[in-house]
């Protein structure tokens, strides 16, 4: 049985604040773990790291065990919330501030910001004997997940959420004001530049089992190359950063530390977590309990997953038939990534095998929508969780970004290599598929770059004539459910406006980029003022 290694009594470890909440000063409890009494060994530095990670699971299902599945995914153009749950605000550009789903993301995200910066200092200030090494990997991974966090956070909430980078030192600390411009992105660059200055490559972190997962130099890369190009979403005004993020991605591929799977679907199942095209992913791990009493599993099958009907899936939201259309034929990744038409079948926990067939047939409304079969197990697990891990960042995902920069960059020729290690690995045959899909037996035949060039199709009112709309169509196919496409499509839309069609004709507008600061939060800190959102 798989374990998480970033549970160990985390939560226990430390007294999360969020901004806004006063403690109680005039209570001390002698019995009780302070920073005055803790962090005296190396073993406790290790242990303040834990929550930082937990942050983006959730202790309060606010990061990818629930409600960021909903949050970065419902705004884009390729999912649509279902008949299930009614009213759900995320993908109508009209969330309002007492969401309980942006509330929750809100305090775990600080929560994770807490401890990061609890743990910078922690380490930052140890005295004692700890090998300088272990030193460097604690300290990278606390700047590397600060760095993370904050990026979520002006992601969901904009630039104006407060900068906090330190622990709270004074009671002024509890009631933080908005950022200046150009902070929180300054901030979020200078923690991932740390970060791979001090941590080490992926296959000396992974030497020790018990460090299987965290943060590695090619992460704090990979993330950093993507926040000089997400600029123009966490720095509004303010173009990306092509020429930086370049030498960032090259500087993972040039590592050989990772590599392509051979099956496009072994990057979504339990059985090949931490793969050698893992870059970056959430340790989850599904326990004994469920409704929160697990802090580390996820809902997403559940929710998110199988349609509803089938199995007691509760269908929330899912992808729809733009997303369908994107595919093209003979795209074995439809098939891998969609429950639909002439795709996988699924067995419930009662050992019915249904198909697609079955699903319309016990489905109640919303036929013109699909079930999400990456991440979801083929066999129905008893229970409401699961603990297949979220892979946030893939080798396949840094090749199209660095494909992306050259074409920005003006080297369009070069950036076909690139695209092409993406598609061609999309043809493979996959012979631990079920057996009645055909590319199990049989290759896929969508074409490389120069063919699908040559073929100057149009998809979704978008030509494949330029490497440009090609970059967008196999980031939307390839990556589909891995929370960029609705970021993609702002970053784009920050330099030409025609990239912000799209969620235009579902509602969007300027004022929605960002969800509202809670009102709790407001209410709470009168020194904060919130976003357009909240106006």
């Amino acid at each position: 049985m798989k374990k998480n290694r970033f549970l160990i009594g985390a939560f226990a470890l430390l007294v999360i604040a969020i901004p806004g909440c006063k403690p109680n000063l005039d209570l001390i409890n002698p019995q009780e773990l302070s920073k005055n009494t803790y962090y005296k060994t190396p073993a406790d530095l290790e242990a303040a790291v834990i929550p930082a990670y937990q942050a983006l699971i959730g202790k309060v299902q606010g990061g990818y065990a629930r409600s960021f599945y909903y949050n970065l995914l419902a705004p884009g153009d390729d999912f649509n919330h279902t008949f299930k749950w009614e009213p759900m605000y995320q993908d109508t550009y009209n969330t309002p501030s007492s969401d309980g789903l942006i509330s929750g993301s809100w305090k775990d995200m600080w929560n994770g910001v807490f401890a990061a910066n609890t743990a910078i200092a922690a380490i930052t200030g140890y005295t004692g004997e700890i090998p300088e090494a272990q030193k460097s990997r604690l300290l990278g991974e606390s700047y590397f997940l600060r760095g993370l966090l904050y990026m979520h956070l002006c992601e969901l909430f904009g630039e104006t959420v407060p900068l906090i980078d330190h622990p709270t030192l004074s009671q002024d600390d509890y009631y933080p004001t908005n950022a200046k411009k150009g902070e929180i992105y300054a901030l979020i660059i200078s923690d991932f530049q740390k970060a791979t200055e001090l941590l080490p490559v992926k296959s000396v972190m992974n030497a020790d089992a018990a460090h299987m997962g965290r943060a590695t130099k090619g992460a704090a890369e990979a993330y950093l190359a993507k926040a000089y190009m997400y600029r123009p979403i966490l720095e509004v005004g303010q173009k990306a950063q092509f020429d930086k993020a370049e030498i960032e991605l090259k500087k993972v591929i040039d590592s050989k530390e990772y590599s392509l799977m051979p099956y496009f679907r072994d990057n979504f199942d339990e059985a090949h977590e931490n793969n050698a095209e893992s870059v970056f992913e959430v340790q989850l791990h599904n326990g004994p309990g469920w409704l929160g009493d697990d802090m580390s599993d996820s809902w997403r099958w559940q929710e998110i997953g199988m349609f509803d009907g089938t199995g007691g899936a509760w269908w929330n939201l899912a992808p729809n038939k733009k997303t369908y259309d994107e595919f093209e034929n003979g795209d074995p990744r439809k098939f891998m990534t969609l429950w639909c038409d002439g795709g996988a079948k699924y067995t419930q926990v009662d050992g019915t095998v249904t198909d697609y067939a079955y699903w319309m047939a016990h489905l109640a409304t919303n036929k013109d929508l699909y079930g999400m079969r990456k991440y979801c197990p083929d066999v129905q697990v008893a229970d409401f969780d699961d603990g297949i891990n979220d892979r946030l960042m893939r080798y396949s995902g840094v090749l199209l970004l660095y494909a992306e920069c050259l074409n920005e960059n003006g080297k369009p020729e070069e950036a076909k290599k690139y695209i092409n290690m993406v598609r061609n690995r999309a043809n493979n045959i996959v012979p631990t598929e079920q057996p009645q899909l055909w590319y199990q037996h049989a290759k896929g035949t969508i074409p490389d770059v120069d063919g699908l060039l040559a073929e100057n199709i149009t998809i979704n009112g978008i030509k494949m004539n330029s490497i440009k709309n090609i970059i967008q169509h196999e980031r939307y196919v390839e990556l589909c459910g891995e929370y960029d496409r609705y970021f993609d499509l702002l970053r784009w839309g920050m330099a030409d406006a025609a990239w912000l069609a799209p969620l235009k004709a579902i509602g969007w507008t300027e004022k929605a980029m960002y969800y509202p600061f809670p009102q709790v939060e407001l209410d709470n800190n009168k020194s904060l003022e919130g976003n357009a959102m909240n106006h």
